[in-house]
Parts: C-alpha cells; structure tokens; sequence
C-alpha cells in the first residue's frame, strides 16, 4: 500500500523472511533486505524507473471510469458497459480477460445506447443501464452471469487491458445470494417473511442456521440498512422459493399458509418507494416480465433490448397468480450493535485478528465465513475489515447504529485513507466499502444488537 501525503509518498509492504524451520536464512534474508528490495525501490518509486506512457494510461484509466461512476445518477443510469468491453474471463479463479479468435466484444443494443463524456477519452459509447427494474435473460452459456459479474465488479476501477475498464456501476451497488446455514442476529425481515410457525419474531428474526430463504431476506434487508441504491441478483444463487411462488402454487398452498412474500412482489416497491434499482438475470421465471422497466437479452454474448417482446408475451400469455405482501414495502429497521460482544481475545492474546484468504476473518477465537459476500476482491480488504471490526468496537455506544459506525469507518478512510485509519503501520491493507464491513460484522456468530 502506498500513503501519500503533502510530504511524501511511503511505499508499505511486507517481507516474509526465509528460514530453516524456527530459524532465519541470514544469507537469503540479507539477499532480499539489501539487493531485491533496493531494485524493487529503485524500479517503482522513481521516475527514471517507471514507463510513463503506461503510468499516465493507467491514471487516465482510472479517472475516466470514475467520471463515468460519478455521472450515473444524474443521468439517469446505474451502470453503463461501454462498446469493445471483453467480459469474459480465463475462469472462476482467473480474473484476467479471455482471448482467442472466438471471443466476443461488448456492442451495446441502440434502444440503450448512450455516450458519457470522460476527460481523456472523449465520449464514449456504450449501453447505459436505466435506473428501474431490468432483467437480463437468455439462454445458458449465452453470457447472461458474465454481464452480471462485470457489473458486480464495477464498482472498481480496472487496469488497462482488463478488458472492463471503463464497465462503472453505482457506487452502492450490492450483489445479494442467499446463504444457507449463515448466523442472522435481530433483522426486520418482515418485507419478506412474516407469520412464521410458533410465533417466531420476524421483526427481529435470529437464527444460528439460517435457510435459504431467510438468509436471502436477511442479506437483502442488511445490505438496504447500509444505503444499498442498487441490487444485482442471479437466479441460479437464489432460493427459489425467495424468488417467486406460481399461480398453481398459490392454489395449492393458501397464502396464510405461506410465511415468504417472494421477490417478484417486492422489487417495484422497492424501486418506487426506496428508489432501489434492480438487476436480475432470470433463465426460467418469465413471470417477472410483467414486473420489468427493461429486458436484456444475450444472445451469442452479445445484448439485444427485447422489452417490447417480453412485454408482447406478457399481454398474450397472462399470468392469474396473486400479489402477495400488500401494498407497501414496509420498514427497513436500524439496528444497534453492542461493543461487549465483539471479542477479539484468544487465549492468552488479547488482540487476535487475522484474515485466512479473501475469505475468511480469524476475530478472537470465531471464524467469519465471507464466502458468499462477492464484492471482497483481495485479502488486503479482508485484512483491513478484519482490523476495522476492532476499531469498530471502540465506537460501539448507546444509540449508534450500525449504519452511523459504518458510514463514519468509511468516511475517515476516503478522506484520510487506511493507513491514518487504522494508526498503525501496514503493507497490507486495501480500501473497502461500508456494505463488506457490515457483512463481515453481520456474520459474527457473537454479535449482539439492539
């Protein structure tokens, strides 16, 4: 990580020293101490070192994606792909972009071209995805879950020859799954699930092992809590039974037998009484046409605008389930986290954090399970959240939401980065967004709320 201030540029990392069991190399460590680490200096910190024209494309890049991130809103939009992207990539565990002779560019479809001006790049062409409800369908293997990630992803800039370098998405953008067998601590999930057998309180739902239903309730009230504006949800990681209930079930399965209003009768509220855009790749549920503002099919990779169609098939083909849920939203409900139990001690340590891969947090003697939270991209943000959970605890008094702590973490860290943030010197830390953070806490198996 780098810190710059008015003063200086302070290069921070960290060297692991060689050894022979429990004991140093001395040879090898001087090796790396007083030749590799010189030349790695040498080569990065000075102008003589470094290749200009691609510093200045690498800045360029960024500022341009960040123009576009900046404009969505007031133009109306929540994403935007510009023409010539490559999205695909190598594979799951690859982030580098697919080449070969077969690979397809992005060209956005006419209906929902637009250009965005940048700085260094002029106007750029591309498809802008309007703020509503927009399903994105297709048959399989046609690219409907690779548009998904691209725009999953961002929220980040990219470097030059990415291939998605200019793909910008709302800022609070959130990506929601559900999550079988999570820990959920007091979240309203009434908007969703309510009358639950034996009475269970859905207005501050607990549960140590949640299904996939609740969980994908839970995730998608946590991440409105922290400001979500916009949600990108894949039917193939949803609950079915979260997303839709059909017109034959409905007949089978009286709805005051029925604890889940499913999605489908909750994502034009959303939008129209929170402002929360939505977007879904559905392979299979066609009711939600009726619910649709706009309708992207992938074909061969590449998008076409089929709302009028699917709008065509909607009038021809009418559904007779029946709206659940009535007629609003609900509430969205604050929560109060409790700093006591937060418990970062193991053993004789009174202090043990560490993060095992881009997934997991060791906080005290409990492992925090991130895997199913997408927008964490590097272990230097699991590092950081892992630190921040600890600070986090220090403001942890009565009456301070769980959004108050949160907004005021990722405040101090735009403004002051994480190296002034955290007070302490470190090589290894990243910058993270409040919607991770309260993930992380969320998923603490000790946490406590009011």
């Amino acid at each position: 990580s780098v810190l710059v201030d008015e003063r200086q540029v302070e290069g921070r990392f960290t060297v692991g020293l060689p050894a022979y069991g429990r004991r140093i190399a001395g040879r090898e460590a001087a090796r790396m101490l007083l030749e590799e680490l010189p030349r790695i200096v040498a080569a990065s910190f000075f102008a003589e070192g470094i290749d200009t024209a691609k510093l200045e494309l690498h800045v360029d890049t960024a500022e341009d994606c960040e123009t576009i991130r900046r404009n969505l809103g007031e133009l109306g939009y929540v994403a935007f792909v510009p023409d010539g992207a490559v999205l695909p990539r190598q594979s799951g565990v690859d982030q580098r972009p697919l080449t070969g002779a077969d690979v397809v560019a992005f060209r956005a479809p006419n209906s929902l071209r637009t250009e965005i001006e940048t700085p260094h790049r002029g106007k750029v062409a591309g498809m802008a995805v309007p703020r509503g409800v927009t399903l994105i369908v297709g048959g399989g293997y046609h690219g409907k879950s690779t548009l998904l990630a691209a725009l999953e992803a961002g929220i980040y800039n990219h470097i030059p020859g990415d291939g998605r370098e200019l793909v910008a998405s709302n800022a609070a953008t959130v990506k929601i799954r559900s999550e079988e067998g999570r820990r959920i601590q007091r979240v309203c999930i009434t908007p969703f699930i309510s009358h639950l057998p034996q009475g269970k309180n859905t207005d501050a739902f607990s549960s140590d092992n949640a299904s996939g239903s609740t969980s994908q309730a839970a995730n998608i009230l946590e991440a409105l809590e922290m400001g979500a504006e916009v949600l990108l949800i894949d039917e193939d990681t949803s609950a079915t039974n979260f997303m839709i209930r059909d017109q034959r079930m409905q007949k089978l399965v009286a709805k005051e037998h029925e604890p889940i209003t499913p999605f489908i009768d909750r994502v034009r509220q959303l939008y129209e009484e929170h402002g929360v855009s939505t977007i879904l790749v559905i392979g299979g549920a066609g009711d939600y046409f009726d619910v649709a503002d706009h309708v992207v099919c992938m074909r061969d990779y590449l998008p076409s605008d089929v709302t009028k169609e699917a709008k065509a098939v909607a009038r021809d083909l009418p559904v007779e389930r029946v709206r659940e849920g009535g007629e609003s939203f609900g509430k969205i409900a604050p929560r109060v986290p409790i700093g006591a139990t937060l418990d970062p001690s193991k053993g004789n340590r009174a202090v043990k954090i560490a993060e095992r891969g881009v997934d997991t947090i060791q906080f005290g003697v409990n492992d925090i399970d991130l895997s199913a939270v997408a927008q964490i991209v590097d272990t230097a943000q699991t590092r950081a959240i892992g630190d921040a959970l600890f600070l986090a605890k220090g403001m942890m008094r009565r009456g301070r939401t769980l959004r108050d702590i949160a907004d005021e973490i990722e405040a101090r860290m735009n403004r002051e980065g994480t190296a002034k943030l955290f007070n302490m010197p470190s090589g290894g830390y990243a910058a993270f967004r409040r919607f991770e953070f309260a993930a992380a806490l969320n998923r603490l198996r000790t946490l406590s709320v009011e």
